[in-house]
């Protein structure tokens, strides 16, 4: 009789995996939810970076449903603070309010744009241009992106884009020209998020479903493909038949020095950004309604702020407001200071972007650091990642999950990832 088979990691792709089989899971930390969970302390409640969940996925919706996780829906309140003002996102239908030279520049490389040739893209430079023209793409889009993903855009694939960054109709962009739009766009123009716990309440929820087949504060420290077992906290062994495993890849074969050089070599070339959520709480009630706020411009440290008091009730204390501010580093960007420095440092820059006045006082400051927060679509990473896969798979280690597919999955493609992953292994085994 097979054994169950050895999930490695609790984030919601884990987590899911055990809930679509019999699998024990093994996580190097006290608590599920991997990047997915939250954190409460002085009556704040904050998640590792934005979380939102927006989909529509009946399955996914059910499954939250069935396993007690209890969601609210929300209308988007997301805003973009370029050239001194605040603009709705996207940014792409959404230029009232900026100065009218900007506004010329995309409105006219949006109607005037001559890259038409879709065979022509090859970049997501390329695409940022065929689908949005000069002018939206060189005063947001190529910026932001610079910012946000720490290299420029021609060192990008397109695979990750397809609903990502909508485009507008030339109607939408001219009304999003001549006065403020309220209209939504995006397949995240409404989400969901728990009513009460913080985002990671949705792991603990899925841990709950599978109790018992949770260990925590297991580490894996040696994966032995050879001999089929894996070393825990640098002491236990455990023998395994299969393995679905959400670790990052890079971090996977370090453990396996059986591993050929050329694997060794793939996993090297996979690159990701990573960010530091500075998180803050303010003596003022009712800072904004607004749920977050994208900054492309660097003479602001961070690329986005949010605000999770506006997603649930309780998440910060009667009288006080919270501010996430997300600041990302890896590949060509420095932190803009010392880590001992990030909370004054983005102090001052909320104040100058009038988020926060001279007058506001801190009340909770923390931070948290959040490597390989996304994964990086560059022109190496998809027959490097097949190269790993094909090298695990041999010896019955299935990846999963963003980083095991070191993909950009949202919360509820992570979920599906799981249940793929642990009904493949199942049917794989029955045949």
């Amino acid at each position: 009789m097979s054994s169950p088979p050895i999930i490695l990691g609790a984030g919601l792709t884990g987590l899911s995996a055990a809930y679509h089989s019999t699998g024990i899971v093994y996580e190097k930390q006290q608590r599920p939810g991997g990047h997915a969970k939250s954190w409460s302390k002085q009556g704040f409640t904050f998640d590792e970076g934005i979380h939102v969940l927006h989909t529509s996925n009946e399955y996914v919706l059910s499954l939250l449903k069935n396993v007690g996780a209890d969601l609210a829906e929300h209308s988007r309140e997301a805003w973009i603070h370029s050239f001194e003002t605040l603009t709705r996102y996207p940014f792409q239908a959404n230029t009232y309010g900026l100065p009218i030279p900007i506004v010329k520049d995309c409105l006219l490389g949006f109607i005037e744009n001559q890259f038409r040739d879709v065979e022509k893209v090859k970049t997501y430079e390329d695409w940022i241009y065929y689908l949005f023209g000069k002018g939206i793409a060189e005063h947001f889009m190529i910026p932001y992106s610079q910012k946000f993903w720490g290299v420029g855009p021609t060192e990008l694939t397109t695979e990750w884009v397809s609903v990502r960054h909508p485009r507008p109709t030339l109607a939408e962009v001219l009304d999003g020209a001549l006065h403020e739009q309220t209209k939504g766009f995006g397949v995240n123009a409404e989400f969901r998020y728990p009513k009460a716990g913080g985002f990671g309440s949705i792991g603990e929820s899925l841990a709950k479903a599978v109790e018992g087949r949770v260990h925590y504060g297991m580490r894996a420290t040696r994966v032995d493909v050879v001999r089929r077992q894996i070393e825990f906290n640098g002491q236990e062994t455990i023998p395994y038949e299969r393995v679905m495993s959400t670790i990052p890849l890079p971090s996977l074969l370090a453990m396996i020095p059986e591993a050929p050089a050329e694997v060794r070599e793939a996993a090297g070339k996979l690159r990701a950004n990573s960010i530091v959520a500075v998180n803050l709480g303010v003596d003022r009630p009712n800072l904004t309604t607004k749920h977050w706020i994208y900054y492309p411009e660097r003479q602001y440290c961070f690329f986005r702020i949010s605000f999770p008091f506006n997603k649930a009730a309780g998440m910060a204390p009667v009288g006080a407001s919270s501010i996430a501010a997300e600041i990302s580093y890896g590949n060509e960007n420095a932190l803009p200071c010392s880590r001992e420095l990030l909370v004054e440092r983005v102090h001052q820059d909320l104040v100058k972007a009038k988020v926060l006045l001279g007058s506001d006082r801190l009340v909770f400051a923390d931070l948290i650091d959040i490597p390989n927060a996304y994964v990086l679509y560059d022109h190496v990473r998809r027959a490097a990642v097949k190269c790993i896969h094909d090298y695990l798979k041999q010896f019955e280690v299935y990846p999963c999950g963003r980083y095991g597919d070191w993909t950009y999955y949202w919360s509820d493609e992570a979920i599906l990832s799981g249940k793929k992953t642990a009904l493949e292994l199942a049917g794989k085994r029955s045949a």
